[in-house]
């Protein structure tokens, strides 16, 4: 070959290629931006909404039915309008990279335009498409012949307009106005057009182009202000991307950036790139949602942080300021980069509870100053700072004090009560909230422990400054009002979702990623009720089945009394052996319970006979001590309650006579107290409910005659009670926190179904009759046998209903046999279950009233659960024919 010809050649494809990459990154987004009105609030566009399966990770999780994904599924159906013919239809759309954008219509509905690229061809079928079910009429609009589709009664159904080789279809016709307007005006203003109509998305399976204001359709802002101020650190205008090739692990879709919103976090965190997580021991298994704040430059951050706040006003500040002057400082001098909120889970009792976790140094140096400030601000006596589990609590009644120390996003602490777990500064929303954070980081029940968070953020080149973790199975228990609607396959499948943003300079990258749930079940085991082991047990002796559980690694074991009175303990749940552990003076006659109640690092076994409580504890080389209290007098005793709230932090008992007396035992170094001196109790309904808030410590025992009792710590009855309901109760009262306040008011219900709220005060401050659809209802609060959370029952002849603490129905259960036994069993928010026993078997319900396992549990005695949450097996303990029997269910 000549070197003039090979020089030829080389230019070619030097030239071909250089147009090729010229044309590659010249070309800008797929969506059909010049059709799209500018009041576009979302537009997507799409090669794959239309295939028959669109799915990620080894979950097979359904993309067409993620959030605002799945707005443009469901709108591709109203092209079955346009033929009959499924196969004709998916060669139409096969290929092709559609694009939707939505349009508000009303507050709460979009309207949708799609857009389809079309050939000559198509557009000559699309002149007069085939179907019985649908007439067509014209109307023009600008030069522009619309086509309207309309059923046999004249209902208008769709409307489309073929334009510049576009399909453009939408269910409301004045879009396709819309659209037509857009085309001739060409607006360039149009903000989502003009920030990312350049982008060149080719290479990616889905893009999603949209307003910050669009994630309201996904997520009520009502009763998420936290959520709300954190949306306002992400730019206004996002883009997020899926790519092509199916990723069997997580399913991360990024962003190719946007303008950076004018909001102090972003201001302060942008060019400080992000660190890696290290406090997964420090975050409680409780947390719903978390977010998190933090720049690896401390130095520079704490620069711009104290910057900032000079200008930054705020009343909580001014009040801080008012009560310790310059000394205030101290609390804003001593940060260091890193910011972490836990919004908990929510139970029955408290509905906002909040732990802020903030990098901090030198608390000795800051103590004396929390000191001055808790009992300044304190105006009644004793409610200033306690003590709990060795750490300090102080409480400063200053509303919204961590916003005015670290700023706005930090909202909803009507009242903050603050310790130091270094190295954060901790600070909570309810006294209750703290203890059990306490609580939980002491018994390692936290993410560090946990197989599905035990490593987020610790890629150490991770450089998002802010992040947040949404715990998927938590958040969907929480109030409904709080989702605005349901994601069954996301819930089912994923674990949690990830949303992080990087700043880089005035552009904003943000990141969401989709965390598969680890353990998949196989279907022929899922929800199926298998029978573990059978313990040959001729005769029981117990008043109730023993069957406890480590919350640290979900092991459960049983405990049975022979006739000998001998303690035999069986924790092989494949073998079903029993080993002899300790000798009692009698048989099991209470609920048996397993915590820390000697405050040394591990579970004690707790329970009473007929004349002693109990409390084993078992070392690491398996010796057991065995600590024991008497009752006084000759009553046995009928019941044995757990509360919290003793001197040291760790949990209490309140033991029951059969007198209707009652006696408190706070440790194994000290006798049973008796608690009721200056009152003689009639017909206590149980159990008896500790309330264990500063400055307001104290007992709730109710009376089957209506009358609320509130106890002293010394037992004296506190002002203002007893409180006569004026009518009977078939249940306890119990304590719920009231969201405005922040502060614990008493709650109950009575048997007519009267929703009764007590103040602390003595004074009924709200009473509400819940829905009684037959005259012989019968309302009560059903509590898990740690007294942890609570529901309401309704019940009447052979039907049972569990509804919410508001009254709403959650399912109900008909065709019950008379006297039958339903208990509640609270694992965590996620993890609540119902049991009925019917006769002489017994059946598990989730809390939307499904059933679980494929048959119901043999059983004369009512059942008891643990729960394995590193398997999610459901563990459920039975006695039936002579044999004590442990089934199994996997729940997902």
């Amino acid at each position: 070959m000549s070197k003039k010809k090979l020089i030829a050649i080389l230019l070619v494809v030097i030239i071909a290629s250089a147009g090729y990459f010229l044309f590659k990154w010249s070309r800008g987004s797929s969506a059909a931006w010049q059709f799209i009105p500018s009041n576009a609030v979302v537009v997507i566009t799409s090669e794959h909404l239309q295939d028959s399966a669109y799915t990620a990770t080894e979950a097979t999780l359904d993309l067409k039915r993620l959030p605002l994904l799945d707005i443009a599924s469901d709108n591709l159906t109203l092209l079955n309008l346009l033929t009959k013919d499924p196969k004709k239809l998916k060669t139409f759309l096969k290929g092709k990279a559609l694009s939707y954008s939505y349009h508000p219509r009303t507050s709460t509905e979009w309207g949708v335009i799609m857009y389809i690229p079309v050939t000559e061809e198509e557009t000559k079928w699309l002149a007069s498409p085939q179907h019985a079910n649908i007439r067509l009429l014209h109307h023009n609009f600008q030069d522009h012949r619309i086509t309207d589709a309309i059923d046999a009664n004249s209902r208008p159904l769709f409307s489309y307009l073929v334009k510049d080789h576009f399909l453009i279809v939408s269910y409301y016709g004045d879009l396709i106005e819309d659209a037509v307007r857009a085309s001739s005006l060409n607006i360039g203003s149009f903000r989502l057009r003009s920030r990312f109509s350049n982008i060149n998305d080719s290479d990616y399976g889905t893009s999603i182009y949209l307003r910050t204001d669009a994630w309201k359709s996904v997520m009520s802002m009502e009763n998420v202000a936290t959520l709300a101020e954190f949306g306002k650190s992400f730019p206004t205008y996002q883009d997020f991307h899926i790519e092509k090739a199916e990723n069997k692990g997580n399913l991360t879709v990024k962003s190719d950036g946007a303008d950076a919103p004018d909001y102090y976090l972003a201001e302060l965190l942008k060019d400080n790139p992000g660190t890696p997580f290290l406090g997964h021991k420090h975050v409680s298994q409780q947390t719903s949602f978390l977010y998190r704040a933090a720049a690896s430059d401390k130095a520079a951050f704490k620069e711009a942080f104290l910057k900032w706040h000079k200008k930054y006003k705020s009343p909580a500040w001014d009040k801080l300021s008012y009560y310790i002057a310059g000394e205030s400082n101290l609390l804003i001098d001593n940060i260091g980069s890193e910011f972490v909120l836990c919004q908990l889970e929510e139970n029955n009792s408290i509905t906002d509870g909040k732990i802020l976790l903030t990098e901090f140094s030198n608390y000795d140096k800051v103590r004396p100053v929390l000191q001055k400030l808790a009992h300044l601000a304190n105006q009644e006596s004793n409610v200033s700072a306690d003590q709990y589990q060795g750490y300090d609590i102080y409480s400063v009644p200053i509303p919204e004090l961590p916003a005015g120390l670290y700023g706005p996003i930090f909202t909803g602490f009507p009242r903050s009560y603050i310790t130091y777990i270094a190295p954060y500064l901790v600070i909570s929303n309810n006294s209750q909230v703290l203890q059990n954070y306490i609580v939980d980081y002491e018994n390692q029940i936290t993410w560090k422990q946990s197989p599905e968070y035990d490593s987020v953020f610790t890629n150490v080149n991770n450089e998002a400054q802010l992040s947040m973790i949404v715990n998927l199975r938590k958040a969907q228990s929480g109030e409904e009002t709080q989702v605005s609607k349901k994601y069954s396959d996301l819930t089912a499948k994923m674990e949690s979702i990830t949303l992080q943003c990087r700043f880089e300079g005035s552009e904003a990258f943000p990141e969401l990623t989709f965390h598969p749930k680890k353990r998949q079940t196989a279907s022929k085991v899922l929800n199926r009720t298998f029978l573990n082991i059978d313990i040959e047990w001729p005769d029981i002796y117990d008043s109730d089945l023993a069957a406890l559980q480590n919350p640290i690694d979900g092991s459960s074991e049983i405990l049975l009394t022979d006739k000998e009175h001998n303690l035999l303990r069986t924790n092989n749940l494949r073998e079903g052996k029993t080993e002899t552990i300790a000798k009692l003076n009698g048989p099991i006659s209470t609920a048996a319970y397993k915590v820390d109640f000697l405050n040394i690092g591990r579970q004690q076994r707790i329970f009473a006979t007929d004349r002693t409580v109990y409390a084993l504890d078992e070392d690491d080389s398996t010796n057991v001590s065995k600590f024991q209290a008497h009752l006084p007098g000759s009553d046995p005793i009928s019941a044995l309650y757990l509360i919290d709230g003793g001197e040291d932090g760790s949990n209490r008992f309140i033991v029951k006579s059969a007198a209707e007396e009652l006696f408190v035992w706070e440790s194994v170094t000290r006798s049973l107290k008796k608690l009721n001196h200056s009152v003689r109790f009639e017909k206590i309904v149980g159990p008896v409910v500790a309330l264990n808030q500063i400055g307001n410590r104290g007992f709730i025992v109710t009376q089957q005659n209506g009358k609320i009792y509130l106890l002293k710590e010394n037992g004296t009855v506190k002002s203002g009670f007893p409180v006569d309901i004026l009518t009977r109760t078939e249940s306890p009262f119990t304590w719920a926190q009231n969201p405005q306040t922040g502060q614990p008011e008493l709650a109950g219900v009575s048997v007519s179904g009267e929703l009764i709220r007590i103040s602390l005060d003595g004074k009924v401050t709200s009473r509400r009759q819940l829905l009684r659809p037959e005259p012989g209802s019968r309302f009560r609060i059903l509590f898990d046998r740690n007294s942890l959370d609570w529901i309401l029952v309704r019940s009447v002849n052979s039907k049972t209903a569990i509804i919410t603490k508001d009254g709403r129905e959650l399912f109900e259960i008909k065709d019950i046999l008379p006297n039958a036994t339903i208990q509640y069993h609270f694992f965590g928010v996620d993890n609540r279950f119902i049991t009925i026993k019917s006769g002489s078997y017994s059946t598990v319900f989730d809390m939307n009233g499904k059933r679980l396992g494929d048959k119901a549990i043999p059983s004369e005695m009512p059942v008891q659960l643990t729960y394995q949450p590193g398997y999610y097996k459901l563990l459920i303990f039975s006695r039936s024919e002579k044999k004590i029997q442990v089934w199994s269910i996997k729940l997902r």
